[in-house]
C-alpha cells in the first residue's frame, strides 16, 4: 500500500458519519461552542504551557478534526488554519467557530497534497493525538511542516505512546501484552469515532488503514526533515484508554502519550 491509497481509504472512512458522531459526543456545535467560550484555555492548556500567549500568532493545526482546539486558539486571539481530509469534520468545525463568534480557515485536503501557495508561514504548527498513524512515511509530512514553519517557530507533535498503541491489547476488560513494538505492518481498524454511533451505523462504516510508529522512527523522521528537536516528554497513561477491570493505577504506571517540540533553529 502506498500513501495515496492509504489516504483515500482514510478519507472515505472519515467522510461518513463524523458530524453525527461529534454531535453525539459534544452536542450540537452551538452547544459545544458555549462550553469552549466559557473556558477556552482548558482545551489547549497543554500547548499554552509550551508556546505561551497565542494572541496574534499564526497557528497551523494539521489534521485538526472537528476544530475544537482551533476554535479555542481563535478565541484566545490566534489566526488559525486547519488542514484535514474530512468534509464532515469541516462542517462541524465551521459551525462550531460560527457559534463561538470566531473565524478559522479550514482546508479539506490531504496534507501531503497541499501546495506551497495555499499556506503561508506559521509561528506554531500542531499535530496531535492519533494522527501520525495515518501516514505510511513520516518524512514527507515533517518536510511539509518545515516548509511552512517560521524560522523562530515551534512544531509540536503529541501522540499516543507506542508502548500503548503497539504493545498493549485489551480483551474482555483485561490488559494483554500481545503486540509487537517493532511491527511495520499497516493494519485495518474501525474509524476512530465509530464508538460514538449506534450499532447499526457502526456496521455500515468503511474501515481505516493505519501504521503505528516507534518513538525512534518519529525522532529520526523529524531529523531527516531538517528539524531540530528541542524537547521530548513522555506523559503518564490516559485513564479512559484502559477498560473497566484493568489493574488499579495502571494509567499512572505506564506511558500514555509523548510530546516532541522541534524547530528550524536552536533559538
Amino acid at each position: 500500500m502506498n500513501q495515496r491509497e492509504m489516504s483515500e481509504r482514510n478519507r472515505i472512512g472519515w467522510s461518513q458519519n463524523a458530524y453525527k458522531a461529534w454531535v453525539s459526543r459534544h452536542g450540537t456545535p452551538k452547544q459545544y461552542a458555549e462550553e469552549l467560550k466559557a473556558d477556552p484555555i482548558k482545551k489547549v492548556s497543554y500547548y499554552l504551557e509550551r508556546v505561551g500567549d497565542v494572541d496574534g500568532k499564526r497557528i497551523l493545526n494539521l489534521l485538526g478534526s472537528k476544530g475544537n482546539k482551533a476554535v479555542c486558539f481563535a478565541l484566545l486571539g490566534a489566526d488559525v488554519t486547519v488542514v484535514d481530509i474530512s468534509v464532515e469534520n469541516k462542517r462541524y468545525a465551521f459551525e462550531l467557530a460560527e457559534a463561538a463568534g470566531v473565524s478559522i480557515n479550514y482546508i479539506v485536503k490531504d496534507v501531503l497534497d497541499i501546495q506551497s501557495e495555499e499556506l503561508s508561514s506559521f509561528d506554531i504548527v500542531i499535530l496531535e493525538m492519533g494522527v501520525l498513524h495515518y501516514f505510511i512515511d513520516l518524512i514527507p509530512l515533517f518536510r511539509m511542516v518545515s516548509n511552512h514553519l517560521k524560522e523562530d517557530g515551534l512544531f509540536i507533535v503529541r501522540d499516543y505512546h507506542p508502548f500503548v498503541s503497539k504493545v498493549l491489547g485489551f480483551v474482555d476488560g483485561e490488559v494483554e501484552f500481545d503486540g509487537d513494538y517493532f511491527s511495520e505492518e499497516c493494519i485495518e481498524v474501525d474509524v476512530a469515532y465509530s464508538t460514538l454511533l449506534t450499532e447499526e451505523k457502526r456496521g455500515d462504516l468503511y474501515k481505516n488503514v493505519i501504521k503505528h510508529w516507534t518513538i525512534s522512527e518519529v525522532i529520526n523522521a523529524l531529523i531527516s526533515a531538517g528539524l531540530i528537536i528541542r524537547k521530548m516528554q513522555e506523559d503518564k497513561g490516559i485513564q479512559w484508554a484502559f477498560p473497566d477491570g484493568s489493574p488499579e493505577g495502571i494509567s499512572n504506571r505506564l506511558p500514555g502519550t509523548f510530546t516532541i517540540c522541534s524547530s528550524l533553529s536552536e533559538v
